[in-house]
């Protein structure tokens, strides 16, 4: 065997286990997609939202992350059928008109808030509140809007805190299937996220009207599906990011806040590690909760442009996450998150870009100069084409049967899947490669 066949094998083994990893979590997933459906989570909304022992819960976000029509989406979370809640909605420029149409609308009235500063935070210049304490408008200072989680956690009054990111419309009865593995006490949850889906589908059993969307779709899925889902059960997930996601308030003011300086999603990602490590430290028994079901629909990219800028945004939140806890790493007292999950989440993961073009370019240059014949050759291309593709099509499988979504399509829809991981996903890796991203809409 030479040196060259050496290579080639390698660039096979590096596929064959990243996506064999994938399709282990896809299958644990399946399963706890299995196990929520039969607990019931949405049948028993309807007595939950009647309870006095679901814990209030409030909702953070910043204006910039809501959309356009902000009444609309405030108008859509206050209908939301739950017990007890508040939104705190943070703003940085008091001549913005969003602001003005919510102090109309809902004839807030300026008070002077007074709250306890436990955590580092900008200050509270302006507070605007309803006269039924359900929704709060604050100004600060903060340069980004995860500057603003810290001053949202310091005036939240109550045990449960979530936070609303990238234009999410909440689907009906997702806060009161969410905070339920919060009340069950079967072991510590410190984060509950769920199923997202893009938000110009017309119908949940029909795919999105644009090809790129469909393809991000796809994409979304298998690592929703195919890793999201199951790694809670492997001591995971290393990050965790959603567009709803809620915390316990105590765990997140444990854990010092969310870290300053930070986008939502970069604080997020980070306050990920530093919940496992503060689990870890303090001896719990602890798991993250992935909801196999849908909770919120968002924006998804529409053009080439925006998948690369999402992906090139993702990669450097998990750069941010990663570099800050990296004395996890290989800690036996970590457990699982520092012995296996950080270890091959930073192989298949952030190094999955620049490991992934080597094993192509390699691969096709071996071939292309005679060095590996047709065989070896082969078996790469299954291996990174086919095997994801598989991977892909399991997640679709899962979508239909558990989540009971896309139901409308037939086999083009495997087709999207195959080949979301066929080219998107290989073409989307190399997004850090470029100053910017590929052409606009399509």
């Amino acid at each position: 065997m030479t040196a060259y066949h050496i290579l080639a094998y390698l660039a096979i083994a590096y596929y064959i286990g990243l996506y064999s990893v994938n399709m282990l979590h896809l299958l644990v997933g399946y399963r706890a997609a299995m196990r929520w459906k039969k607990m019931g989570y949405l049948e028993e909304a309807h007595r939950l939202s009647r309870s006095r022992i679901v814990p209030p819960i409030t909702l953070a976000a910043d204006l910039d992350s809501v959309g356009e029509d902000s009444v609309q989406w405030v108008d859509h979370v206050l209908s939301q059928r739950f017990p007890e809640m508040e939104v705190i909605v943070t703003f940085r420029h008091d001549d913005d008109e969003r602001v003005k149409e919510l102090i109309g609308n809902y004839f807030l009235r300026r008070v002077d808030r007074v709250y306890r500063r436990t955590l580092e935070a900008p200050e509270a210049i302006e507070v605007y509140q309803s006269d039924d304490r359900r929704l709060m408008l604050v100004r600060t200072h903060g340069a980004t809007s995860g500057d603003s989680l810290n001053l949202a956690l310091d005036l939240s009054r109550y045990p449960v805190f979530g936070i609303a990111d990238r234009s999410p419309r909440l689907e009906d009865d997702s806060l009161l299937c969410m905070v339920r593995p919060l009340m069950e006490g079967e072991v510590t949850v410190p984060a509950v996220m769920g199923v997202e889906l893009p938000l110009d589908m017309e119908r949940e059993d029909l795919l999105p009207p644009r090809r790129m969307t469909r393809f991000a779709l796809m994409e979304s899925l298998r690592v929703q599906l195919g890793y999201m889902a199951g790694a809670p059960y492997f001591g995971g997930p290393v990050t965790a990011y959603g567009s709803l996601i809620l915390y316990r308030k105590k765990d997140l003011t444990d854990a010092g806040g969310f870290k300053p300086g930070l986008s939502c999603m970069e604080a997020e990602m980070d306050m990920s590690l530093r919940l496992h490590r503060l689990m870890h430290d303090r001896k719990r028994k602890y798991r993250f909760v992935f909801l196999p079901q849908l909770v919120v629909q968002r924006p998804f990219p529409r053009s080439l442009r925006e998948c690369f800028d999402d992906f090139r945004a993702r990669q450097q939140a998990i750069s941010t996450a990663l570099s800050s806890e990296t004395g996890m790493m290989y800690r036996a007292r970590y457990g699982r998150i520092g012995m296996i999950q950080l270890p091959s989440f930073w192989l298949f993961v952030k190094m999955a870009p620049l490991l992934g073009f080597a094993a192509f370019t390699i691969s096709i240059l071996l071939f292309a100069f005679g060095r590996v014949g047709w065989p070896v050759f082969a078996v790469f291309l299954a291996s990174a084409t086919l095997y994801p593709a598989l991977v892909g099509a399991g997640a679709v499988v899962a979508a239909r049967r558990e989540l009971g979504i896309l139901k409308g399509q037939g086999a083009a829809l495997y087709g999207y899947a195959f080949l979301a991981q066929f080219w998107y996903r290989q073409l989307i890796s190399l997004a850090p490669f470029f100053a910017s991203g590929g052409s606009g809409e399509e």
